[in-house]
């Protein structure tokens, strides 16, 4: 029975008006509307919660990265701001010294060299570095430059063979050649054995007009006695003032002096 009344009911309406049929149809919507709406809403809603977690995960992300970089920008801020204090107030320091108010200084970051006694700074011709000027290692005299590029230079220490630096030994000024002889001493050669030179003196880099302003303490006696080849002269050895394997920064001291 319910068969035949369906297959009825859709007789009827197959074979029905049109019009009878589009104001059916017109009727049935206005009266299952609001169910219809909001089916509708809810089918829309849950289409778009995917697209709207990923955007906003989406955001989240960037945020996030955009906050690390900002943390890292300020933290390299605070190392360059260190890195820049360090550096004035240990050109303070070495400006302090009265008989360095004319010199300029220009400090430089070490790294170590393949050449034995040499040193490899990072500083260079676009920063007026040049060849024969005096380098600064714990405020005494560590060598010369020696090669200069445009960022970067070698400094020839005063131990190495081929370095040779005028000089005064003590108190007297006696006057005196620092040759290097490798493996961290040198030696001052054809100083007469009736000078007074003694275990302990200092010896000092010659003041150069233009180039050293002032006498800049170099080395120290480790031993002095008789040339066993020529008992006239003494056989002095001397060391560097400081320890030159320890150091990370130098001062290069630059020709031209400063203005007074």
């Amino acid at each position: 029975m319910v068969f035949i009344w369906c297959l009825l009911g859709g007789l009827i309406c197959l074979f029905a008006p049109a019009g009878w049929t589009g104001r059916l149809q017109l009727a049935y919507a206005r009266v299952f509307s609001w169910p219809l709406s909001a089916g509708r809403h809810l089918s829309l809603a849950t289409a778009g919660m995917p697209a709207l977690h990923a955007t906003h995960s989406a955001t989240d992300e960037t945020w996030t990265v955009e906050r690390q970089a900002l943390k890292n920008y300020i933290a390299n801020l605070e190392a360059q701001t260190a890195e820049a204090q360090m550096e004035i107030d240990e050109l303070s320091r070495i400006s302090a010294e009265p008989q360095w108010k004319r010199m300029a200084f220009l400090r430089a970051d070490t790294r170590p060299s393949p050449i034995p006694d040499t040193l490899l700074i990072n500083r260079g011709e676009n920063d007026r570095v040049a060849v024969g000027q005096y380098v600064l290692g714990n405020m005494s005299i560590i060598g010369t430059i020696s090669h200069v590029s445009a960022r970067s230079a070698t400094v020839r220490l005063i131990t190495d063979e081929n370095s040779a630096i005028p000089a005064t030994i003590g108190e007297s000024k006696l006057a005196g050649i620092v040759e290097g002889r490798a493996r961290g001493l040198a030696r001052i050669p054809l100083i007469p054995a009736t000078h007074p030179v003694r275990r302990g003196d200092k010896v000092y880099a010659k003041k150069m007009p233009g180039v050293l302003d002032a006498p800049v303490v170099m080395a120290t006696v480790t031993q002095c006695g008789p040339d066993p080849e020529n008992p006239l002269l003494l056989n002095i050895t001397v060391q560097p003032a400081c320890d030159i394997a320890t150091l990370t920064r130098v001062a290069v001291i630059l020709s031209a002096p400063r203005p007074q």
